[in-house]
């Protein structure tokens, strides 16, 4: 099992919006759990290995809603590199600022 923490801090604009976050998280492949840690999220996955699918929305999710998306470049693999690390997409800079 593997984690990944939010450390980012959380601005929901609606009780309906907060709702939207967490239920999207608890869709995407391979989440199996959600806790509050402090200030932290802690999101437990299945394996740090994530789908194309799991990742995109990952991406997209921490793009919508603020979050750290270098916290994201953990999961750079050789099966996924052609895609996720493309220096052309949008989320390459903020992911993989260290590499820079």
């Amino acid at each position: 099992m593997a984690e990944l923490i939010w450390t980012a801090p959380m601005h929901y604009y609606s009780r309906s919006d907060e709702a939207a976050f967490f239920g999207w998280l608890q869709s995407i492949p391979g989440v199996t759990g959600i806790r509050g840690q402090g200030h932290e999220l802690v999101i437990r996955l299945k394996s740090k290995k994530l789908s194309q699918t799991a990742l995109r929305e990952l991406l997209a999710l921490y793009r919508r809603y603020g979050g750290d998306m270098s916290e994201l470049e953990q999961f750079a693999n050789d099966t996924n590199r052609s895609w996720f690390q493309n220096p052309d997409a949008y989320w390459y800079n903020a992911v993989f600022a260290s590499q820079r």
